[in-house]
């Protein structure tokens, strides 16, 4: 098991210490998450990747503090920070826009919401329309656009809030492959101008090398830390990078792990599907 010691300058951006989180279902406990060590430094990028089920985006919920730890800390910028709400930018799976507001007042909702006056977060927006490829379409509504123009909307509201870090649930995972691609390329170019610290998850591996600096693989539930890869891969990268030889031995060695650990999550899930029908149907953990 691979967990480079990550060192920094200054105290990471945003760092876990051994947390954990149990829910109870049916009256059992159900642990989600074991013992998640994970740091990410001041502009980093890191991806954590994962079979499903294994807590990924429970990990989301609590460093964003719409759920607390069962156990272990959560330190920004080096210090416990207990109420963590609205600390950081969220953009979950689905882009969320409101069928009602116009692609410009979408992208301001965060900014209403924190008290800024209208005109002026219209201004700020408008500001960014042109590097999110938005520019032309501040009327529109969200029906009107592409799955990928949707969720560049939706990158553009969370960047608006200006929260140093940024955590981004497989906001590609719902597009098809042509656009994902031009959209990771888009992302790594607003990346390189804004230097936001982004925490991202996905299914997608070849997603994660290209993107990150540094990739975590969970193992299946509970999830704990598996593996720890730092992606040395030169900078600025593109979508051609990876056919090189590089790029194909850090795609082989994370989807060894993680290849490993979906089939123990598939295994677990025949056993939990079996002992749900010896107990009648009736939901076991």
């Amino acid at each position: 098991m691979e967990r480079p010691q990550v060192q920094y300058s200054s105290p990471p951006k945003i760092e876990l210490k051994g947390v954990s989180k149990h829910f109870s279902m049916n009256g059992r406990p159900l642990h989600v998450l074991e013992k998640i060590d994970l740091c990410v430094g001041d502009g980093d990028f890191v991806s954590i990747i994962g079979p499903s089920g294994c807590g990924k985006s429970t990990l989301f919920n609590i460093i964003s503090g719409l759920e607390e730890p069962t156990e272990g800390t959560i330190l920004v910028d080096g210090q416990e920070m207990p109420h963590r709400l609205g600390s950081v930018g969220y953009m979950p799976q689905k882009d969320l826009l409101l069928p009602w507001r116009t692609i410009l007042d979408n992208a301001i909702l965060g900014l209403e919401i924190q008290g800024v006056r209208k005109s002026i977060a219209r201004k700020e927006a408008l500001r960014l329309l042109e590097e999110f490829g938005l520019r032309g379409f501040e009327t529109s509504y969200p029906a009107s656009l592409s799955g990928g123009m949707k969720q560049r909307a939706a990158l553009l509201r969370t960047v608006l809030a200006d929260k140093k870090v940024m955590l981004l649930d497989e906001p590609f995972g719902a597009l098809d492959a042509l656009t994902r691609t031009s959209m990771q390329e888009w992302l790594l170019r607003i990346w390189d101008v804004l230097r936001k610290t982004i925490l991202f998850i996905t299914h997608d591996v070849d997603e994660a090398v290209l993107l990150s600096n540094r990739v975590y693989v969970l193992t299946a539930r509970p999830g704990r830390v598996k593996l720890v890869k730092d992606i040395r891969l030169p900078r600025p990268r593109t979508y051609d990078m990876v056919t090189s030889a590089a790029f194909v031995e850090l795609k082989g060695e994370l989807l060894e792990a993680i290849k490993e650990e979906r089939i123990r999550a598939l295994d677990e899930e025949s056993l939990w599907v079996a002992r749900a029908s010896e107990h009648g149907g009736r939901k076991w953990t």
